[in-house]
């Protein structure tokens, strides 16, 4: 027996029958597998159908075979070793100058590793590695990663990408991306791993900056949004706190005391909620933080939110030598709305509004509809700038007297699609929406190059925003050097509660007046009309508020306010407009209380172009 095992590499394959196996002769047969020499082991029971087992890489047990059957399965296993050692040399290489460490698995036990493994897992030798158990070698148990407690964790990851394995290297555990493939021809395993630790510590690093208040050090609003989105648990109901006044704590004290206030503020609220595992803070932009809570108990949630808004009332917050004393107010939201962030914004400005310490959201608060329709004409509106959508029409105004048009106003529309837009559904959602001042210079500009050859005074609508705006007026000025109108041009201005320095507005006039315009007070006789402004301002025209005109005829209110307002203006020598003048009953009226100029839709509808010259007094009856 020992000379023939001692010339076994002069054979191709070797036949051993089962009865003959022994712990010696296993020995010597595995000296043999390394030298590479293919053994079959057979055997004896003829009784079952034949069976051809694999059961490493170099090993075969044939069960009742008959010898034809088991001469094919000889050959077939002639041509895959040769096939496997003829690949084995130049693989080996391969993988063993391969950087990432890398192994091979059959039968649930590596045979092979290469040397980047072996140092990482801190083996020596693959014999030691071989001797270990694959859940000795890994770390196993991550909550988010792969959780299989058995040695099929590596072919988990040919069904999902995300799996991952640890190890534990100069006492800072790793983290190994597996990637696994199948060679099916060997029914082995190829596993690759690579470490991401350095990734997922950069990906932690970014999500900290970008879900974390750099102030206080809380969880921001994104990270609110994240959680209200994807969180693991639902959040039941939130609470919006803002500091009143906080602006001017910042303009008096500094914002250095103002980053302190803020901060004891989100120490008090953690102090509140520590024992209370289901509500958690978030610190917003500005002053303004965020408490939600995971629990359905509105009562509890309610009260203390009710005590913290106390708490920080009654605390003297001292900074330096100051002491600075700070309230706040309150907007909760229960709703079971998708937004419960907006809905709780809605009830926190609702109780501002009321002056009240909190305001829980009820459904009479919701203009969400409102929001999302704002939404839609912003869109619309900055769609129609881009494409110079913005477009002027005209309204004849006719001199009651000579009933011939002398003038004309300028009114905005939008082109939407194949519509042309009223300015009820675009001109404030422009001012919310910073595109106001756009809108106004593109109607200048158009109304100044349209009358530029026309014999027409014409009127353009501005307001006080428009004026305080630091560059307005040498716009104005390089549009008249563009165009020669500016003795034509009347600027009318809607006086109201938005003029806050009717200096700045006495200075416009007077700037306009002298390049050669004429200026109008427009919506005058009711609302914030102030007789003393208006005899300081130098205007030219008085229009009579709609409200007045319309209800002339049949309220006897709006005819006497209606005939102070011409003869006031006839004792200062301004002419007066009638506008919204809508039948001929309204225009014999404001004709004879002496009204100067009329407009509206009895004489003609805003026009295209600016090609009505006079009017035909229509019968009464007409």
């Amino acid at each position: 027996m020992k000379d023939l095992l001692s010339n076994l590499s002069e054979f191709d394959v070797l036949f051993v029958s089962s009865k003959l196996l022994n712990e010696k002769l296993n020995q010597e047969l595995l000296k043999l597998n390394i030298n590479n020499t293919p053994i079959v082991y057979i055997t004896e029971d003829f009784k079952k159908e034949p069976v051809f087992i694999q059961t490493t890489a170099l090993d075969y047990i044939v069960s009742s075979c008959v010898e034809d059957e088991l001469l094919m399965k000889v050959k077939k296993y002639n041509t895959l070793f040769n096939k496997y050692e003829q690949i084995g040399s130049f693989a080996t290489s391969v993988m063993d100058s391969n950087m990432l460490p890398l192994f091979l698995v059959k039968n649930e036990k590596i045979f092979y590793a290469n040397a980047m493994l072996l140092k990482v897992l801190k083996y020596k030798t693959l014999e030691e590695l071989q001797a270990a158990n694959l859940d000795e070698i890994f770390c196993h148990n991550f909550h988010y990663h792969c959780q299989e407690k058995n040695n099929q964790w590596f072919q988990k990851s040919l069904e999902n990408e995300n799996t991952r394995v640890y190890t534990l290297n100069k006492n800072k555990e790793h983290t190994h991306e597996v990637k696994t493939s199948y060679l099916e021809e060997f029914d082995t395993y190829v596993v690759n791993l690579n470490d991401i630790t350095k990734e997922i510590e950069h990906e932690q690093r970014v999500k900290t900056i970008l879900y974390t208040d750099a102030l206080t050090q809380q969880e921001n609003r994104s990270k609110l949004i994240h959680d209200l989105r994807y969180g693991e648990e639902e959040i039941n109901s939130i609470c919006l706190i803002d500091i009143n006044s906080f602006k001017e704590i910042n303009d008096f004290y500094g914002h250095k005391t103002g980053d302190q206030i803020l901060i004891q503020v989100t120490e008090l609220i953690l102090d509140k909620l520590k024992n209370i595992k289901h509500m958690k803070l978030y610190k917003l932009p500005a002053d303004i933080y965020c408490v939600t809570n995971l629990k359905a108990n509105k009562k509890e949630f309610t009260t203390l939110i009710a005590s913290l808004i106390e708490a920080i009332d009654k605390h003297v917050f001292v900074i330096d030598q100051y002491e600075i004393d700070v309230r706040v107010t309150s907007g909760i939201s229960y709703s079971l709305k998708t937004n419960k962030l907006i809905t709780a914004d809605l009830a926190l400005q609702a109780a501002k509004k009321d002056h009240k310490d909190y305001l829980v959201f009820f459904d009479e608060l919701d203009n969400i509809e409102e929001y999302k329709n704002n939404m839609i004409w912003t869109k619309k509106l900055k769609t129609a700038i881009a494409k110079d959508n913005i477009i002027v029409y005209y309204q004849p105004l006719i001199n009651n007297q000579t009933m011939k048009v002398e003038k004309y106003e300028c009114l905005v529309r939008m082109i939407d699609e194949d519509s042309i837009i009223s300015p009820f559904f675009f001109l404030d959602i422009s001012k919310k929406s910073n595109q106001y001042h756009k809108i106004t210079r593109s109607v200048i500009r158009k109304s100044c190059k349209e009358f530029e050859n026309l014999n027409f005074e014409f009127s353009i609508n501005i307001s006080y925003e428009d004026i305080e705006e630091p560059s307005f007026l040498g716009f104005i000025k390089e549009t008249f050097q563009l165009y020669d109108v500016a003795n034509r041009v009347v600027f009318e201005i809607l006086e109201d509660e938005g003029i806050k320095n009717y200096k700045t507005l006495t200075d416009f006039i007077l700037e306009v007046k002298k390049m050669g315009c004429k200026v109008a007070i427009d919506d005058f006789g009711t609302g914030y009309s102030n007789f003393e402004h208006l005899l300081k301002m130098n205007i030219d025209y008085l229009k009579i508020d709609a409200s007045l005109v319309k209800n002339i005829v049949h309220d006897e209110n709006s005819y006497k306010v209606t005939k102070t307002i011409i003869e006031f203006a006839k004792n200062l020598n301004l002419k007066t407009i009638a506008e919204y003048v809508e039948n001929h009953e309204i225009f014999e009226v404001v004709r004879d209380l002496g009204a100067d100029y009329s407009q509206g839709y009895y004489f003609s509808a805003p026009l295209e172009s600016p090609t009505l010259s006079c009017f035909k007094n229509k019968d009464k009856n007409d």
